[in-house]
């Protein structure tokens, strides 16, 4: 029993520090997406470091979820290294609709603005072997 009440009481007051997380959303224009919004949560302290970061995105041309690390934020310069999904519909920029792929995108943020770049392969059947992006957008 008093094995179970240690495990208990680490728990707890180690919880705050392991699940602190951050919320953000964003704006952005970018290829194949054109017009989308992001939203993810950035998980440990704000250390001014690489945090592990959650993040999906939907637009016009398709939609992104992502995971990673990332460093970008606000009043800073900062940096983010992600993989993701990317599945493309309606009128996608310079892509099928209908198509699935894999990749890692890069990020960089000066104060609130973020840009961002990524390279990926896709995923079963269709026209486009690889694709490339590249973004700009807003952080809230």
């Amino acid at each position: 029993m008093h094995v179970r009440s240690t495990l208990l009481l680490l728990a707890l007051l180690t919880a705050p520090a392991v699940f602190a997380a951050d919320g953000f959303f964003g704006l952005r224009l970018s290829s194949p997406l054109i017009a989308s919004g992001t939203a993810g949560v950035k998980f440990g302290d704000d250390d001014g470091g690489l945090r592990p970061t959650i993040q999906a995105e939907a637009g016009v041309g398709g939609g992104k979820l992502a995971v990673g690390l990332d460093g970008t934020g606000h009043g800073k310069v900062g940096f983010g290294v992600k993989a993701a999904m990317l599945r493309t519909w309606i009128e996608p920029i310079d892509v099928d609709d209908n198509q699935t792929f894999l990749g890692v995108e890069l990020e960089a943020s000066i104060k609130r603005l973020l840009l961002s770049t990524g390279g990926y392969r896709r995923v079963g059947d269709g026209d486009d072997d690889w694709l490339g992006t590249a973004g700009v957008g807003f952080l809230f």
